[in-house]
């Protein structure tokens, strides 16, 4: 079997506004270029997989139910435009947790490579030819440690992240927003597969 290429997408400040704490389902507003992002990825033939740290969930802020059907209302509008995500992943914990067994050093809190090596796992994925796309530096250091490529995109906290570059912080690409990283990652396996 072959494994698919993928592209992991951060969830908020990447496809939707970032409101902080995404509580309810009214707050939701989805990037006017989301959904025709992620449509172009789909027929590209990439597996699309979110993975979205939620540590409000350990804060006591974001009910976990509530997560998921955030997700769903997500899924939802994206295939009223035809478009799919073929995997949803979340991390719950956050070093001040209030519940307990959400308070710990996890494997899956990003930058660590928890949520996508499950996601390989699960859908067959191909880490060498991964990419990552997020508002985050953390984002793009999740593509760093799975041997993927990185594009920071300046929508949610991109602009301020780029502001604050860490030192000798790598990046494939930074875009102004999720459109333009996705025509990236098709421009660049394009002229890679020549």
């Amino acid at each position: 079997m072959s494994l698919r290429p993928v592209v992991f997408l951060d969830r908020d400040g990447t496809m939707n506004d970032d409101v902080g704490y995404l509580s309810a389902l009214s707050h939701l507003t989805l990037y006017p270029w989301a959904i025709d992002a992620v449509r172009l990825l789909n027929h590209a033939g990439y597996a699309v997989v979110v993975v979205t740290n939620q540590g409000g969930i350990g804060r006591k802020m974001i009910a976990p139910e509530f997560v998921g059907e955030l997700h769903a209302e997500i899924a939802r509008r994206l295939a009223a435009g035809g478009a799919h995500v073929d995997g949803w992943y979340y991390c719950p914990h956050h070093p001040e947790a209030l519940i307990d067994e959400l308070r710990v050093d996890c494997d899956c809190r990003k930058p660590k490579p928890g949520m996508a090596l499950d996601a390989a796992r699960d859908l067959g994925l191909d880490l060498a030819r991964s990419w990552v796309i997020g508002d985050k530096w953390l984002d793009v250091q999740l593509a760093q440690r799975i041997g993927g490529r990185g594009v920071l995109v300046r929508t949610g906290w991109g602009r301020l992240e780029e502001a604050i570059r860490p030192d000798g912080q790598v990046v494939d690409a930074i875009c102004d927003s999720l459109a333009g990283a996705v025509a990236h990652v098709l421009t660049a396996d394009a002229s890679d597969a020549r």
